[in-house]
């Protein structure tokens, strides 16, 4: 298959994707959770049930925006082919490769504020995030386990993913400011840097 029509196929696969998380993010916040079955969100976007399940794994995966493959961009799989570099650019190479899922998302403010009111008319999708983004964390973990050739349970792979999550949940709080005109790159090399001096 040549490169343009993967290209296409990947660009259909896409803008299916946000149009059932924008549907289930729209009815979620008109309705609530309970008031619209998967039938009706896949009559809203002109999809099978089946063809749902391939991207979301319920429909609260789908108001959240967390599919079925959590690798789908290869970020993951990318990591894990550069190999061990060592610790010390463990934290560069975890910061990249959460920008690389964020890029392959295309995660907007606008997302954010429909995602946050949905969360305000349904409050348990908080608790289904917070279980989701553990979940993400644990394989997150697994990944530098295994990346750097450490024993399970290894407590710097632990260390090292949860210091990059909570630096990229505080940049991501900082880029979606209204004020903000930085991209998020740019926030997070700057709180990376300020890590390195308390560090140094």
């Amino acid at each position: 298959m040549n490169e343009s029509a993967i290209s296409t196929r990947e660009r259909r696969k896409a803008e299916t994707a946000r149009g059932l998380r924008e549907a289930a993010r729209r009815l979620t916040i008109e309705r609530g959770l309970s008031g619209f079955t998967v039938e009706e969100l896949c009559e809203e976007v002109g999809v099978s049930r089946r063809t749902l399940f391939n991207y979301y794994a319920s429909k609260e995966n789908a108001v959240i925006g967390i599919p079925v493959d959590l690798d789908e961009s290869g970020a993951a799989e990318r990591f894990l082919a550069e190999g061990p570099r060592g610790i010390v650019h463990l934290l560069d190479d975890l910061i990249a490769l959460h920008l690389a899922r964020w890029d392959y998302g295309g995660l907007t403010a606008a997302d954010i504020h429909e995602l946050l009111r949905a969360v305000d008319r349904e409050p348990r999708l908080a608790a289904h995030m917070l279980k989701m983004a553990g979940e993400g964390e644990r394989e997150d973990i697994l990944l530098v386990e295994r990346r750097e050739g450490l024993p399970r349970g290894d407590l710097r792979a632990a260390a090292a993913v949860q210091l990059a999550g909570g630096l990229l949940r505080a940049s991501a709080e900082e880029f979606f400011r209204p004020e903000t005109s930085d991209d998020l790159p740019d926030i997070i090399r700057r709180r990376i840097a300020a890590v390195r001096e308390l560090f140094a």
